[in-house]
C-alpha cells in the first residue's frame, strides 16, 4: 500500500475517532440463529470452501529449492514442496499404498518415505522406490505419483485447490485486492509457526470475532482496548471481500501534526477479510494470518493461527519478543473471543432466540454474511438441474 492511500486512510479512521463515530451500513440486518447450528448449511458451506481457493501459508514457509511443509486443510493432509527449478507443488499427503502421511512438518528434503512401509517419493511427488517391489506388479516406479492438487505462489501467500481437477486462478478470486495485499509483503517475512484452536463453535461465529470492534471495550478491556480504540471501524468492501482499519488509540495525537509528518502505520491494525474463510491482520511488525475451517459438525470449527514478522530472527531476543506477541495474540482470541463463542454457539443451539442482530455499526459482519449467502445461492442454482428451475 502506498503512502498516499495509507494517508487517506488515516485521514478517514482520525475523523471517526474524533467524532467518536464508525463507518455505518445502510441498515441493521437479521441472520437466522440456524446459520449457525444446521446440519445442511454446515454441508453446504464445506462444499462452498472445498470449490473456493485456498490460502495456506507464507511463501516465506518455502524458502528455497528442495524446502517443504505440511498443513491440514478441512481435515486433509497436503504436502507443499518447493522443487530444484523453484516450482511450488502441492499434493494429498497421502500414500499410494496404504494412505500413510509421508511427510510430517517441515524442512528440507528431495525425498519422502512413507513412515510405514518407506514407499518413497522425490519433491515432483514421483513413486521412485518400493520395498518388496515383486509384491505390487500393478504399481509403476518412476511414474505412479502422489495425488497433485492445483498450487501457486500469489501475492506473497500459498495458495491451493482442494479439487485435482480444479482451476486455480488467484488472481481472478482477489481481483482488486491482489496488489494490494502483495504490497504489504508479510507473506515474504519471517514465519514463527502455527497455532491451533480446535473449538466448541460454528466457524462462522469464528469469523465474526474478527469482523467488528464493537466488543474491544468490554471483551478485550485489559487486552486489545488498551491499544485501540472500540466501535470505530474504517470498512471498504472489495468484492466478496473487505478491508477494516481498526485505529489505534494513540491516532488522536495526529489532530495537530501535518500529515506529511505522519507514520500511518504507528496508528492503525489492518484487518482483511478474503473470501470464504481467512482473516489477515497486519501491523507494523506482524503479518497475522487465521485460517478458518468448519469442523465436522456445525458446532465445531478449527483456526489455523499463524504469524510472521520482519525482524530479524537471528537475534535469539528479538525472536523471543516475536514469538511472545505471538503468544499473546493467540491466547487472547483463545481466552477471550472464543471462551465467548462458546457461550454464544450453546444459546443458538437451544433455539432460545431464532435471529442475531447485526447493526449498521458492524458493516464488515454484514457484508460477510452476505457474501456468503451470495455465493451459497450460487451454489444452489448450480446444483439445480435447468429442467428444474424452468418449472
Amino acid at each position: 500500500m502506498d503512502r498516499d492511500q495509507l494517508i487517506d486512510l488515516t485521514r478517514r479512521a482520525l475523523k471517526l475517532a474524533r467524532d467518536k463515530t464508525t463507518d455505518l451500513a445502510p441498515a441493521e440486518h437479521n441472520v437466522d440463529a440456524r446459520e449457525y447450528t444446521s446440519l445442511e448449511r454446515h454441508e453446504r458451506e464445506r462444499a462452498m470452501l472445498m470449490a473456493s481457493p485456498q490460502l495456506v501459508g507464507y511463501v516465506s514457509e518455502l524458502p528455497e529449492p528442495s524446502s517443504y511443509c505440511t498443513k491440514t486443510v478441512m481435515g486433509r493432509s497436503i504436502l507443499l514442496t518447493r522443487t530444484s527449478s523453484g516450482m511450488v507443488k502441492a499434493f494429498n499427503n497421502v500414500c499410494l499404498h496404504r494412505q500413510s502421511q509421508v511427510a510430517s512438518g517441515c524442512g528440507t528434503a528431495k525425498r519422502f518415505s512413507c513412515p510405514y512401509h518407506a514407499w518413497t517419493y522425490d519433491n515432483t511427488g514421483r513413486l521412485v522406490a518400493v520395498p518388496g517391489r515383486e509384491g505390487f506388479p500393478r504399481v509403476a516406479v518412476k511414474s505412479d505419483v502422489l495425488t497433485e492438487l492445483p498450487a501457486t505462489e500469489f501475492a506473497g501467500f500459498l495458495w491451493i485447490a482442494l479439487d485435482p481437477g480444479a482451476t486455480l486462478d488467484v488472481a481472478a478470486h482477489l481481483g482488486s485486492l491482489a496488489d494490494e495485499l502483495d504490497s504489504w509483503g508479510i507473506g515474504r517475512w519471517a514465519p514463527l509457526g502455527e497455532k491451533v484452536l480446535d473449538s466448541p463453535i460454528n466457524w462462522k461465529l469464528a469469523v465474526d470475532t474478527f469482523s467488528e470492534n464493537y466488543h474491544f471495550a468490554t471483551v478485550h478491556r485489559e487486552t486489545f482496548a488498551t491499544i485501540a480504540r472500540s466501535n470505530c471501524t474504517v470498512f471498504d468492501a472489495y468484492g466478496a471481500h473487505h478491508r477494516l482499519i481498526f485505529p489505534l488509540n494513540s491516532i488522536l495525537e495526529l489532530e495537530n501534526v501535518p500529515d506529511d509528518q505522519w507514520d500511518p502505520f504507528q496508528n492503525m491494525v489492518v484487518i482483511y477479510a478474503l473470501f470464504p474463510n481467512i482473516v489477515l491482520s497486519v501491523t507494523i511488525a506482524n503479518g497475522e494470518l487465521f485460517r478458518i475451517y468448519p469442523g465436522s459438525e456445525p458446532g465445531r470449527s478449527v483456526t489455523v493461527h499463524q504469524n510472521s514478522t520482519p525482524l530479524d530472527l537471528s537475534d535469539e531476543s528479538v525472536a523471543a519478543g516475536a514469538r511472545a506477541v505471538f503468544d499473546y495474540a493467540h491466547a487472547t482470541v483463545r481466552d477471550e473471543d472464543y471462551r465467548l463463542a462458546a457461550q454464544l454457539q450453546a444459546n443458538l443451539e437451544s433455539g432460545a432466540r431464532e435471529q442475531l442482530l447485526f447493526g449498521r455499526n458492524e458493516p464488515g459482519l454484514q457484508h460477510r454474511h452476505r457474501s456468503w449467502a451470495d455465493a451459497l445461492a450460487v451454489q444452489s442454482a448450480a446444483d439445480t438441474p435447468a429442467s428444474s428451475q424452468s418449472r
